[in-house]
């Protein structure tokens, strides 16, 4: 059954990734649409998941943090937050904070590597998405042992 939800968290990543770099932001009907799926596959997978209140805690708080650095600084989107927030209630506090460190690790080389070729300046602002997707498929092939 786990299967079945990787592929549609994978792929709901993946519209929002593309959405994100086509756009720079992402439309609040997805957001939508992901909330809905991120609740429908937990009540379907709660059983299994044998998940404790610990760790569903522990799974909202990287997107917690990251809607609150949206607003209070605005150096983030608050959709980036909230899709960060679905990913933890969705997969857990393992797989949320590993696909955010993962996806962090990646944006840092990406801009490195940009501002080094000059490429970009200082204030240019990439999308997070597609990195926070890279870090889950990432994360779950290394969780798979894959």
């Amino acid at each position: 059954m786990r299967s079945w939800k990787f592929a549609v968290t994978a792929m709901w990543l993946g519209i929002l990734a593309v959405a994100d770099i086509r756009r720079m932001r992402v439309p609040v009907w997805l957001l939508a649409a992901g909330g809905t799926i991120v609740t429908l596959m937990s009540v379907l997978t709660w059983q299994e998941a044998e998940r404790e209140i610990p760790d569903i805690f522990w799974g909202f708080l990287p997107g917690i943090v990251l809607i609150l650095v949206a607003v209070t600084t605005k150096k983030a989107g608050w959709a980036d937050g909230v899709v960060l927030l679905l990913l933890g209630f969705s997969e857990g506090s393992r797989a949320c904070i590993s696909g955010l460190m993962i996806s962090l690790l990646a944006i840092s080389v990406i801009s490195l590597a940009l501002l080094c070729v000059k490429k970009v300046g200082r204030n240019f602002k990439l999308p997070y998405l597609p990195f926070l997707w890279i870090g889950y498929l990432l994360q779950a092939s290394m969780a798979s042992g894959g």
